[in-house]
């Protein structure tokens, strides 16, 4: 793998990630659950 291009300029980022579906707003999924919620589950790690 070879790097290409290195996008720097945050306005194209944010288009780039808006884009892919992959800004902020459509990451709720990819929040960690709410602490305590799982509190049970730790003991079995």
């Amino acid at each position: 793998m070879k790097i290409i291009a290195c996008i720097e300029d945050p306005d194209v980022i944010e288009k780039i990630l808006k884009h892919l579906g992959l800004d902020e707003a459509s990451q709720a999924w990819n929040r960690s659950p709410p602490e305590g919620l799982f509190a049970h589950s730790t003991q079995l790690l």
